[in-house]
């Protein structure tokens, strides 16, 4: 870490209960990493997190646990093809799998691995 002091920011969506994290946003900046402390110990541990990695997990928060579907561009949009949310692989390891005319019918979760097993799978395959 530097010897330079952040000035701390806590998270908009905190409720002040105490019960969440201060980041030191400028030296993001100047240093690349993103100091981060527990708001209720500002004397205690600082913990510096490399500003990429910090932007990652900022992402995969934001990611959340909305999936956003997407079609194969393979697809001829004929309406017989599958969605996949491969935003979620970050931020909960998985990838849902769905079919295109039901997107209120089940979802199919795959591991990452066992996904690109299926994609794969389904190069092999002739449909001609």
């Amino acid at each position: 870490m530097t010897t330079e002091s952040p000035h701390w920011y806590k998270s908009s969506y905190s409720s002040n209960g105490g019960d969440c994290i201060e980041i030191g946003a400028a030296q993001a900046v100047s240093h690349g990493i993103v100091p981060v402390r527990d708001s209720k110990n500002p004397d205690g541990p600082v913990l510096g997190i490399p500003a990429t990695a910090f932007t990652s997990f900022v992402n995969g928060v934001k990611a959340g646990g909305s999936p956003r579907w997407s079609t194969s561009s393979y697809s001829n949009n004929g309406g017989t093809c599958v969605e996949v949310a491969t935003n979620l692989v970050a931020s909960h390891g998985v990838v849902p799998v769905r079919d295109s005319k039901q997107t209120d019918g089940p979802v199919l979760t795959l591991a990452p691995s066992a996904f690109i097993g299926l994609v794969a799978l389904a190069r092999t395959i002739d449909v001609s």
